[in-house]
């Protein structure tokens, strides 16, 4: 099939014109994420964390594991879901509306958040395997060709090709893998083989659709936060509030619970999760977008299933 990286990079902004009701519910689901990361971060638990991070004379003993036991183990498993609840809850309800399984958001703790959960860790684990022989590759030729690219003024340009190259090699990992996560939904397996052979060959036009997709959400960001700014100027201007009041309203400076969930923080959150909204609906788009040009066997015609499975619980 023919696939259009500017039509993909596109699909996610159409579906945000077509459908803003469920974009406005996955926005309030990371909102609410976003307000328990900060809950925790407050709460004793993450507070003893990073006193026994910085700690300087750490013993073990009875007492020390009695404290590891309540304190960095609830902390630790609180952070691990928080970090991983929008990936792996938040994205699969996107995904289910985008590809017709249901017609409203939905959020479960079920199998397809679970295949999610091992996805996103294998793409990590995938990552991590192929950077360590590349390192050392990438090592081994600064070694043997940086005095040489010393004398003839090259080295700038040797130093920036490493970190170039580390991020290529992470991008074609993830765009080549990164039909899995359509496939787990839609076929109700993960098959990272799979994934690998549909985008054989389709590459390139993959990374620009992504390329697209980012930067398009870049100037959409940009030009809300100057939209933004504008209007807290003419706020400012109209109401003649010093610029340093409105700062500090928006960004306070204490750790107290006004702090995180006044008016000013709160206004700051919901910006940002109307932000990260569009990201995740722009993305899942475009990757839906390849999944349905790239797959072989895809069927168009699946009517949408019913909301709850017998096998999943909804949250």
């Amino acid at each position: 099939m023919s696939f259009s990286p500017v039509q993909a990079s596109l699909e996610g902004f159409r579906f945000i014109r077509d459908r803003p009701r469920p974009v406005t519910v996955w926005m309030i689901a990371l909102l609410a994420l976003n307000l328990a990361a900060a809950l925790f971060n407050l709460s004793p638990w993450a507070q003893r964390l990073v006193q026994l991070q910085t700690e300087q004379n750490f013993e073990w003993s009875w007492a020390t594991l009695q404290d590891l036991a309540l304190h960095l183990l609830p902390a630790a498993a609180i952070a691990l879901f928080l970090t991983f609840a929008s990936l792996c809850i938040v994205a699969p309800s996107i995904f289910r509306v985008m590809l017709g399984k249901t017609r409203n958001p939905d959020f479960r703790l079920g199998a397809d958040e679970a295949r999610m959960f091992w996805l996103f860790l294998a793409i990590l684990l995938a990552i991590t395997v192929a950077a360590v022989p590349f390192g050392i590759v990438l090592g081994l030729s600064r070694a043997l060709a940086g005095p040489l690219a010393e004398r003839v003024g090259l080295s700038g340009l040797m130093a920036l090709l490493g970190p170039l190259s580390v991020l290529f090699l992470q991008a074609y990992f993830i765009i080549r893998l990164s039909l899995t996560a359509p496939v787990a939904i839609d076929q109700h397996r993960l098959d990272v083989m799979g994934s690998w052979k549909m985008t054989h060959g389709a590459f390139w036009q993959l990374l620009a659709g992504t390329a697209l997709a980012l930067l398009w959400t870049l100037a959409v960001a940009f030009g809300a936060v100057i939209a933004f700014s504008l209007v807290a100027v003419l706020v400012t201007f109209v109401l003649g509030i010093p610029p340093g009041e409105l700062s500090a309203f928006l960004f306070p400076v204490g750790q107290g619970i006004a702090d995180h969930f006044g008016p000013g923080p709160m206004l700051r959150r919901i910006f940002e999760s109307a932000l990260l909204a569009i990201l995740f609906c722009v993305v899942c788009a475009t990757v839906v977008y390849a999944y349905r040009e790239l797959s072989p066997s895809r069927d168009e015609t699946v009517e949408p299933e019913d909301d709850i499975l017998e096998h999943e619980t909804v949250v």
